[in-house]
């Protein structure tokens, strides 16, 4: 399936989210701000089912706990682990197997492939993203949702 904006992700969908599309959102990003709030918005009211891996947590908290911000930690942590219609998917053994096979068939970091790979073992229709680079990879079955700037 091909890449697409994600004004085409339909309702019932069932998403797969990068780390990149909470820092959209908790960030505030001056272009792509609003389109993350909408796809959240969609989440929260459960016009769209949403996972992530529990990577997305370490990958957000580090700056927080760097700065000495553990309220700004733990508030995330809090929003993450209780949004709705959110699942955090623990990394397991068949994530990590899976997530190797596409890092040996690919130039994917480990964390995109983690991502990747708990989106497919989750059977999401959709990986949400901003990594275009995804978009090289063939025969996925799902699409990958990109941000658009327009």
């Amino acid at each position: 399936m091909g890449p697409g904006t994600l004004t085409r992700i339909p309702s019932g969908s069932r998403v797969a989210l990068d780390t990149v599309t909470f820092i959209y959102f908790l960030e505030r990003h001056p272009v792509f701000y609003d389109s993350a709030k909408n796809l959240f918005e969609r989440i929260e009211k459960g016009m769209i089912e949403a996972v992530a891996s529990t990577l997305v947590l370490t990958e957000l908290l580090v700056p927080a706990f760097r700065d000495h911000l553990s309220s700004s930690a733990q508030n995330v942590f809090g929003l993450l682990t209780h949004f709705p219609h959110l699942e955090l998917i623990d990394v397991n053994a068949r994530i990590a197997y899976d997530a190797s096979r596409l890092r040996a068939e690919s130039s994917l970091r480990t964390p995109d492939a983690l991502h990747l790979a708990t989106a497919l073992a989750q059977h999401a229709d959709w990986f949400v993203t901003n990594d275009r680079a995804l978009t090289k990879l063939r025969n996925l079955p799902l699409n990958i949702g990109l941000f658009s700037h327009a």
